[in-house]
Formats: C-alpha cells, structure tokens, sequence
C-alpha cells in the first residue's frame, strides 16, 4: 500500500477509537450532566500533552477533531479556513467568551455536581454547533484554528516536536493537500541548503505532509538537534 494512504488509514483507525465519544456526551449530556465533565478533562489532557508534543492532542486524541475528519469532512465544502478564524485577537476573544460563561455560570450552580456538568454540556453543545456549522460552510477543521484548548495547546507547545523544512523541497505543494489544518509549509524552505523549523505552531503533528512530500523534505525534529546542525553547516 501507498505510504501515504497507509498514514491515512491508520490516523483514522486510532481516530475511530476516540470520536464517539463526543456524541455520546454532547446528547447523553442533556440526561446525564455528569458526562459534561468530559469538557474539562479535555481541556487539560491538551494542554498537558502539548507542553511535551505541541497540538497532537488535537489531531486524534481529540473526540472533536476525530468526528470533524471522519464524519464532517464527508459534507464539508472544504474552502480555504477564513484569516479571521487564525488571528491572535479572534482566538483571544473566544477564549474570553466562554471563559467568561464558565466564571459566571459555575458559581450559580455550584456545589451541585450536575449543575456544573450541566454548564459544561451546555457549552459542549453550543460550540459543537458553533463547529458543524461553521466546519460545513468552510472547512471541517474550522473550529481548530480558533478552540481554546488548540490556542492554550499553540503556546504551551511552541518549540516541542517541530517540524522542519529543507532545500530539497520544490514547492510541489501536495502537502496542502493533506494538511488538517492548512498549514502551507512550502513557504518557509530555504535555498542554503539548512533544514529550517517550520514556526506554524498549529501543526497537528499528524505526519501526512511528511509520507506526502515527494522529496522528503519534510521531517520531525527536536529543536535542540536542528540548531545543532544548522550551527555546524
């Protein structure tokens, strides 16, 4: 099998194991408030993981993100992500917004466990809806450049597992074609011949850019042993 459509059929097997899971809380929610706590647990499960591997919760581990490719993706109309969505000040206020739900609403019902899981469910629907409905108009990964666990995930994780660039690329671009999250990393390769670290952040760290690049100029590296050996060229 190609290595590419290998890469791909195993992202979406580990996908598999996850993205039920965000049906099941967002419906059984509204019945069971305490399955809104699997809000907060993902929240800090993506940021713990990406002060050690930058945004790769997001790219299967995530429920959301795994329903977004296997199941948005098949109606969505698959544009091009709107600059709006990926500037600093949108996701900041975003972050704002329902940060600011979450301080004024959890006191209300606290100490009641399913009143706070109850708050959670609530937010977990609206932005799913926010998600599906955006996802189909645009892109199905839309949410991701602007989710608040993607941002906090962005800059806890800069600088962790990144991914690298060299001269051997020729701007072929079939790495857009497989990007997620439409990261276009043919614009940051160089002509002295160094493998440069690409600073896109939001990277998910999937690897199919790297089994899609024709010339292999595309790899993971750690940051220390990239500057070491551009310090040695």
């Amino acid at each position: 099998m190609d290595p590419l459509a290998l890469a791909i059929k195993k992202r979406a097997s580990r996908q598999f194991w996850f993205f039920w899971i965000l049906p099941i809380a967002v419906i059984g929610g509204w019945r069971f408030p305490i399955l809104g706590y699997f809000l907060p647990f993902c929240m800090i499960a993506g940021m713990g993981i990406a002060i050690f591997k930058g945004r790769y919760w997001c790219d299967w581990l995530c429920p959301r993100g795994s329903s977004w490719d296997l199941l948005l993706s098949r109606i969505s109309l698959k544009r091009n992500i709107p600059l709006l969505f990926r500037s600093l000040k949108f996701r900041i206020f975003i972050m704002m917004v329902l940060m600011t739900v979450l301080v004024t609403q959890l006191p209300r019902v606290w100490p009641s466990i399913d009143g706070m899981g109850g708050v959670f469910v609530m937010m977990l629907t609206v932005t799913t809806v926010v998600g599906i409905v955006l996802g189909i108009q645009t892109h199905h990964r839309n949410w991701c450049t602007y989710c608040p666990v993607g941002t906090m995930g962005n800059w806890l994780g800069r600088g962790r597992y990144p991914l690298t660039i060299s001269s051997k690329c020729n701007e072929c671009k079939k790495c857009d074609t497989v990007c997620p999250i439409q990261i276009k990393r043919w614009q940051y390769r160089l002509e002295n011949g160094k493998a440069v670290i690409i600073p896109e952040w939001d990277c998910l760290k999937c690897g199919l850019c790297i089994e899609a690049c024709p010339q292999k100029a595309l790899a993971f590296k750690e940051m220390s042993n990239v500057k070491a050996r551009n310090s040695n060229a």
